[in-house]
């Protein structure tokens, strides 16, 4: 029989007066102006150099969060929709709502380019001069046993001030993806027009998207400067390999949601990312949020479902990517409370 989470979303959200006290607060302060990688960073989120190729052969695709992606594999799904996958996770083309099929989709014809920190392509559609692609984070590569994955990763931050120019688009988001690099599931804040939504403001949704071309995300709902947004990613059940999970992300001023779920299976679920800046045709430092610096507040990182033990210690480590953009004092202080900063001006 499957094992079944019994906390649901309003009872395993942050849990700031329970285990997280125990954890120690060091700060690992990663500082860069130069907008080359720096250190901490291992594995799939080695960052390349980026190059004009994917711009010119892709055109018409969109920017979607860590991906270039042709625009007919991205799908938006009502919030709470079951995206659902076959046992070698090939998409079996439905999405479900309450037990009912809602959408059937073909699988995608091209892989996407991913631009993020998984897998990352060596051409990253960058255009001379412009940013695209991740610039700074706070991660976690959990030193997991084969059968141990990590079961529950949220953390709350603050919408931070609008750009003072616009014309950019900026995702800011925590995030989970599996040791092979082929998926990541994350609550997204956004600023600025994705190819499927946005503009001059701010919105949530929750995404699932897979190196081999499948992106699907929850509405986008909007949300204010000063608003309090929790993003969780959480396992609800386990039936053999098969890891059946929720992404949300919740604002907790207004009480608005926008969420996704889904199931993967044969997978080893060992990155963590407590806050993630990724940006795409930023070509001044203005284009960045005016407030300057962002805080990802209270990282609750579990395993050992389904029991959701604490993962114990500060493991976290800032990384700095060459995105092919403007040096805006980049800087990353990197623990269990993770801040992103930047300069609203060129060093």
């Amino acid at each position: 029989m499957p094992k079944t989470n019994e906390n649901t979303e309003s009872n395993h959200s942050i849990r700031p007066n329970s285990k997280l006290s125990r954890i120690r607060l060091t700060l690992i302060a990663t500082t860069i102006f130069c907008g080359l990688v720096v250190s901490g960073v291992s594995g799939y989120s080695q960052a390349q150099a980026i190059t004009n190729e994917a711009a010119t052969d892709h055109s018409g695709w969109i920017r979607i969060p860590g991906a270039l992606v042709r625009s007919d594999c991205v799908h938006e799904v009502p919030t709470g929709a079951m995206v659902e996958m076959s046992d070698d996770n090939e998409i079996t083309g439905n999405v479900t709502l309450n037990g009912e099929v809602i959408a059937h989709y073909e699988p995608c014809s091209e892989k996407p380019v991913i631009t993020g920190t998984r897998k990352r392509s060596a051409a990253s559609a960058n255009a001379s001069g412009t940013g695209n692609g991740p610039v700074e984070d706070s991660q976690w590569d959990l030193p997991l046993a084969a059968n141990d994955n990590i079961d529950y990763l949220g953390n709350t931050w603050t919408v931070p001030a609008y750009p003072s120019t616009g014309g950019a688009l900026i995702y800011l988001y925590n995030a989970i993806a599996p040791e092979s690099g082929d998926w990541i599931l994350q609550p997204v804040l956004q600023y600025g027009e994705s190819g499927v939504g946005g503009g001059n403001y701010y919105t949530i949704s929750s995404w699932l998207i897979g190196a081999n071309g499948y992106a699907f995300y929850s509405p986008l709902v909007e949300v204010n400067p000063g608003d309090t947004i929790l993003g969780h990613t959480g396992l609800n059940e386990v039936s053999g390999s098969t890891f059946y999970f929720m992404t949300e992300a919740k604002d907790e001023t207004t009480g608005r949601y926008s969420w996704i779920k889904t199931h993967i299976s044969h997978e080893h679920w060992t990155w963590a990312f407590a806050g993630v800046l990724e940006v795409y045709g930023l070509s001044t430092c203005s284009q960045l949020p005016s407030s300057n610096e962002l805080t990802f507040r209270n990282a609750v990182v579990d395993h050992g479902f389904p029991y959701y033990n604490n993962i114990k210690g500060d493991g976290w480590v800032g990384a700095i990517y060459s995105y092919g953009g403007p040096s805006c004092g980049f800087m990353v202080h990197a623990s269990q409370n993770s801040t992103l900063l930047w300069s609203t001006v060129i060093f």
